[in-house]
C-alpha cells in the first residue's frame, strides 16, 4: 500500500454535492436551568469545519490529492464561512450562490467534550429548474481526460434523478473517458443511483435500500447481492461498523477487516472512507487496496472528536501498525 501512498498527490477528483456548515459550540455545564430541567452549557469555544460533501473534498486534499466541489450554498453568513473554509483548506471550488435557499447548518453543543444537542438549519427541497441547468454547466465544465467524480448525497435536494447518466452523456459530448462515479447514499434517494461505479452504505442503509435484514453474514451477502443487482452497479462497499468492509466486486465477495480501533466519534467516517477511496483509484490502485486504505483512513477519524481528516503520515502509520484481514465471502 505504500506505493500508492507515495502517488496520493497526483490524484484529482470531482465531488458533487450537499454541501453544510458544521458549527460546534463548546463549553462548560455545571448547573440546571431555572426555565426547565435541562443543564445551561457556558460557551467558551464555537469551531466551524466543512461538514457533508465539504469534508469529502477536504478529506482528499488532506491525503495530499487535489479536490473541486461543485455544489449550492446561500448568500448568507454560513455560505461565506463555507467558501473561507474551502480556501483554507485547499479546496477548490465552483458553487452555486442561491437567493432562495440557505446554506445547510448543523450545529452541536458539547459541554466536556459530551456531545448535549444537535439542531439542523436547512432546506431539503429539490433546487430548481434554473439551478440544475447551473449544476450541469458546473460539471460538464469541470469534466477532463479522466474523471474520478464522488456524489456525496445528504438529501439536501442538489442530487437528483438521472444524474447520473447525465454526467455520462456529457463526457461522451467532451469526447472524454466514461466517468468512475462513486456514491456516498441517501436511501431515500435509491433510483437515483442506478448505474454507478461504485456505492458505499453502511449496513443501516443497505438495509434500508433493500428492505432486507442483514444482521448475519448470509444476510449481508444476500442483501449486497440484491443492492448490486437492483442499481446495476459495478462495485458495492458495505461499510459495517466495528466489523469491517464488504466488498462485492464483479464476480467476489471479500469481507475486510483491520484490528480493533477505540471509537471517540463516527462522525464523518464515511465521507472519510469514499474520499480514500477516490483518491486511491484515482492514482489506479485497484478496488481491493482502495478499500484496505479506506479501512485504515476510517480506524484513523474515528479516534477523533468532530468531522476529522486522516494525513499521509497517519496513514503511514497506520499501515506498519494496523493488521488487516480479508477474506474470501
Amino acid at each position: 500500500m505504500k506505493d500508492t501512498l507515495q502517488n496520493l498527490e497526483k490524484a484529482h477528483i470531482l465531488v458533487i454535492g450537499d454541501i453544510m456548515l458544521d458549527t460546534y459550540y463548546e463549553g462548560d455545564a455545571q448547573r440546571i436551568s431555572p426555565e426547565a430541567p435541562v443543564p445551561v452549557v457556558k460557551i467558551e469555544k464555537t469551531r466551524y469545519l466543512l461538514g457533508g460533501a465539504g469534508n469529502v473534498a477536504r478529506n482528499i486534499c488532506a491525503l495530499g490529492g487535489s479536490s473541486k466541489i461543485i455544489s449550492i450554498i446561500g448568500n448568507d453568513f454560513a455560505g461565506n464561512k463555507i467558501n473561507t473554509l474551502l480556501k483554507d483548506a485547499g479546496v477548490h471550488s465552483d458553487l452555486i450562490s442561491s437567493e432562495m435557499r440557505p446554506s445547510t447548518i448543523k450545529s452541536r453543543i458539547f459541554a466536556r467534550n459530551q456531545q448535549m444537542i444537535r439542531f439542523d438549519e436547512e432546506l431539503d427541497t429539490e433546487i430548481s429548474e434554473n439551478e440544475k441547468n447551473e449544476l450541469r454547466l458546473k460539471i460538464k465544465n469541470s469534466l477532463q481526460e479522466k474523471n474520478i467524480i464522488i456524489l456525496s448525497d445528504y438529501g439536501k435536494g442538489l442530487l437528483y434523478k438521472n444524474l447520473i447518466n447525465e454526467i455520462y452523456e456529457m463526457a461522451k459530448d467532451k469526447k472524454v473517458e466514461k466517468p468512475l462515479i462513486l456514491v456516498d447514499p441517501k436511501p431515500i434517494n435509491k433510483s437515483y443511483y442506478k448505474d454507478a461505479f461504485l456505492l458505499t452504505p453502511n449496513t443501516k442503509e443497505s438495509s434500508e435500500l433493500v428492505q432486507m435484514k442483514m444482521n448475519t453474514k448470509e444476510e449481508i451477502i444476500e442483501a449486497g447481492k440484491e443492492l448490486k443487482k437492483q442499481l446495476n452497479l459495478d462495485n458495492l462497499l458495505v461499510t459495517l461498523g466495528a466489523q469491517g468492509m464488504a466488498l462485492f466486486c464483479e464476480k467476489n465477495i471479500y469481507h475486510i477487516k483491520s484490528t480493533a480501533k477505540q471509537v471517540f466519534d463516527v462522525t464523518g467516517a464515511g465521507d472519510t472512507v469514499i474520499a480514500t477511496l477516490a483518491t486511491c483509484l484515482a492514482v489506479n490502485s485497484n478496488i481491493e487496496k482502495a478499500c484496505h486504505m479506506a479501512t485504515l483512513a476510517a480506524g484513523i477519524v474515528v479516534e477523533k472528536v468532530g468531522s476529522a481528516t486522516a494525513n499521509t503520515k497517519e496513514l503511514n502509520d497506520a499501515i506498519i501498525n494496523t493488521t488487516i484481514s480479508t477474506e474470501k465471502w
